[in-house]
């Protein structure tokens, strides 16, 4: 899917990119495409600056479809994992009911945990950067009078 946006900052070779709502998302509301919901007036992404957009700059973007499938392994099943094991474990050895509650809970704080170091190792990169395809208007900066005898009393 390509989006037009305006480049909000820019990092080394990334750029944070604001996205508005299209006339597209009108009909879908939420497709999971780009992660709008149907209230939201803009989505922020950063993208794979390899044009060299500045800030301001109208920027013309790829956003590549997501891998649900391989999103919702991560966000729900493997924080699962820990929790359900630690549930198991304490019915089978007949713990207290309290205490098994207790640990399936400490088995989800885990398996966040375990996702976010996953995530931090990965550098988020769950699913295919979004790239800037070129810049569609260059921001011009204009100095004022004042700003050029500021400049020049420096």
């Amino acid at each position: 899917m390509t989006e037009q946006g305006v480049v909000l900052s820019v990092k080394k070779d990334f750029a944070k990119v604001r996205v508005g709502r299209n006339s597209a998302c009108g009909s879908c509301g939420s497709c999971g495409k780009c992660g709008m919901t149907e209230k939201q007036k803009h989505v922020d992404f950063y993208a794979s600056n390899e044009v060299g957009a500045a800030v301001g700059d109208t920027v013309s973007i790829e956003i590549p479809e997501t891998n649900s499938a391989k999103l919702a392994i991560v966000g729900y099943f493997i924080p699962l994992v820990p929790a359900l094991g630690l549930l198991f474990l304490s019915i089978a050895l007949q713990w207290a009911d309290w205490l098994t509650a207790v640990l399936f809970f400490a088995g989800l704080v885990i398996g966040f945990a375990i996702v976010a170091l996953i995530d931090k190792f990965l550098k988020h990169k769950w699913m295919e950067t979004p790239n800037i395809l070129e810049v569609v208007n260059k921001t011009v900066i204009v100095q004022t009078n004042s700003e050029k005898g500021d400049s020049n009393n420096e």
